[in-house]
Order: C-alpha cells, then structure tokens, then sequence
C-alpha cells in the first residue's frame, strides 16, 4: 500500500483488505435512502430494549456514501476489537448521499466549482450543505421509529469536506440539541472568508465579522462590493451574502459547548485551509480562558503534518478511540 501521494502528501483513507465488513442495512426515511452498519451485530448482542449510539457520516462533495461505507466499517471493527463489551454501549453507523450526489444527482454542473466553470458555485455549494443538514435532521428524529428495540439514542455527527461543513450548520442551525457530540474533518466554520478567499478576495480587508440574525447586513456588503470585479459580484450577490454571514455568525456563537468535539486538518490543504478553524479554536478557548468554563476543554484538535484535503487513516483511527471516550458516559451493561 502506498504511503504518500504523487505530491509526497498523506493518502485519503482506504478500508484495509483486514477488515471484516459489518452488515448492511437499507432504510428509506421520508423519502430518503440511508445505510445502516453494524444493526444486524447489535441485535445479536444486545437483543431489545437496549440505548444505542448513532454515528452519521457525511461524504465530501464529488464523492458518494459509498466513501462514508468503507469508513464506517473501520470504525466499527475498532470499535467492536477495543471496547470493553460488558461496558460500552452499542454503535452503528449511518450514510446517504447528499443532495444532487449518487443516486440523487439531478444536475452534475451544481457540483463543480468556479474553476471548473460552475459560476454559480458559492450559491450551488451552501444551498446544498443547507439542505443536506436539513436531511441529517429529518433522518435523526424519524430513524428511532424504524428502530423501535431501541429504547434511547446517542447521536454523534461526523462528516468530511462537504460532510464537514455540513456538520458546523447542524450543530448550530438545523439540530441544536439533538446531537451529543461532532467529528469534523477538513471542514470549515467560516464559509463566507473561505468562499471569498477562492474568489480572491482577502477577508482581511474589510470588516467580515459576522452578522447577528437581528441585522444581516452588519458585514457591510457595500463595503466589499467597492473590492469586487463585476464577475466576482455575480458570483458573491448580497442575497447570498446575508446568509452565509448570518448563519457563519450562528456557528461562531451557538455551537454547542457543552459536547465533545473533533477537529481534524491536513497542515497543507489547500482547498480548506487549516487557518479557519483555527481561528474557531482560538475563540473557543480564549472564552474558556475568560470564563473559567470548564466545557471549553472538550475539543480535540488534530493537525496532521504533511497532509493536504484529506480524511487519512490516522483521522479515522483517532476517531474511532474518540468515540470510545466520548460514548464512555453512556456505558451500560449489555446483556
């Protein structure tokens, strides 16, 4: 197995030929076709009546479930090999393809970037990480009535790239409340400085904090439209604008504290820059710092060297003893 690139980085992620496949088990939710893994060794275990932890996985844009698949059968084998089965509670994985991929693919140039010609690629690209958080939340509150033998359930929220930044929007927007803790890989929290700096504009020149559901124009567009080209305009229109800042405004002051979080980056991606969360980070513990909370201690920060857009087996492997630890608290004994 090779162990770099072609551009000596890390390589994304590939399930190892060693790892046994958990089972497989197709669900249509509200229209919506999602794969479970892992239900049918977990109804063998632990019978009914039993509390359950949920992983769903979101894939990266240009990718299908099927990418999310070979993930989850790792971190279910890891799982499964690590825990203590008289004390950890179960765990199952969840996937589908996002909006306008796989098999719900409807328009393949929505899919494209500004580079590949796609100029609508900023609207294109947040309505569809909109929608797929709206998705994950519709799968989230139905799923327990297509799974009645189990009495309680854990929800922890894990995407990649696109999945990524879906995640950051269901955790302050779509689902507040509903999820007890995320794994971000490669994605960002600040949509509008990483969509404007792909159109080359520098967020640092003018006034970008975001804006207050109260006042969304409090970015002051006009100000950013004196820096823009007309193609940079049409590509960046105030509509778009407003809620983006508004909803990067919700990530930056809403998501949740009080649950553990993951972040994952490659040191050298291009596409989505380590800097932005980063930045999230730095905020998240300078509150710690002033307020003396202790619930600001619960993020887990992960750079990896050498490493560009990438979800890379070290990511996975982290993640899976990260849920071990998270899903600690909600150990039961099995019977």
């Amino acid at each position: 197995m090779a162990t770099q690139t072609s551009d000596g980085l890390e390589p994304r992620f590939s399930l190892p030929s060693s790892t046994p496949l958990s089972s497989k088990t197709e669900l249509v939710i509200g229209g919506l076709k999602v794969y479970v893994y892992g239900l049918k060794e977990i109804d063998e275990l632990v019978g009914c009546n039993q509390e359950i932890a949920v992983l769903y996985l979101a894939h990266n844009r240009t990718r299908t479930y099927r990418v999310m698949e070979e993930l989850a059968h790792e971190v279910l084998y890891r799982y499964r090999t690590h825990a203590a089965k008289s004390q950890r509670v179960g765990l199952i994985a969840l996937t589908m393809n996002m909006r306008n991929h796989g098999d719900r693919e409807v328009f393949p140039q929505a899919n494209k970037t500004w580079k590949d010609g796609n100029e609508n690629h900023a609207m294109d690209l947040v309505s569809m990480i909109s929608g797929s958080a709206h998705d994950f939340k519709l799968v989230v509150d139905y799923l327990p009535c297509y799974l009645p033998q189990f009495t309680r359930f854990y929800n922890i929220m894990a995407g990649v790239s696109l999945g990524g930044h879906t995640a950051w929007r269901i955790a302050s927007l779509a689902a507040p409340g509903q999820f007890h803790a995320f794994a971000i890989i490669v994605g960002s929290p600040n949509l509008a400085s990483l969509l404007l700096s792909r159109l080359g504009i520098d967020s640092a020149e003018i006034e970008l904090s975001p804006a207050s559901t109260e006042e969304p124009r409090a970015f002051r567009y006009d100000e950013l439209k004196k820096l823009m080209t007309t193609t940079q305009q049409r590509r960046w229109p105030l509509a778009l604008a407003e809620i983006v800042h508004r909803d990067d405004g919700k990530v930056a002051e809403d998501f949740p504290s009080d649950i553990p979080l993951l972040l994952c980056n490659g040191m050298y991606d291009q596409l989505v820059p380590v800097k932005y969360t980063a930045t999230w980070v730095e905020e998240r513990r300078r509150l710690r710092s002033e307020q003396s909370d202790k619930r600001h201690d619960n993020v887990t920060f992960f750079v990896q060297e050498n490493t560009g857009h990438s979800c890379t087996k070290e990511m996975v492997a982290m993640m899976a003893v990260w849920l071990g630890d998270v899903l600690v608290p909600y150990s039961r004994p099995m019977l």
